[in-house]
């Protein structure tokens, strides 16, 4: 009864490092392309002039 318990905690560890891209790409990453740039690019902000 112990293996078994320590199997599928085994399993559980093994498809939670899996989901998090310890292998390589995470699962749900597959097929996403980056931004080409981020998301606050703080050269495109101008203020006016007071």
């Amino acid at each position: 009864m112990r293996i078994l318990v320590l199997l599928v905690l085994l399993a559980n560890l093994f498809f939670l490092v899996y989901g998090q891209g310890f292998f390589g790409v995470a699962p749900h990453d597959l097929g996403r392309t980056p931004s080409p740039k981020p998301f606050f690019n703080h050269a495109d902000i101008q203020i006016g002039n007071p």
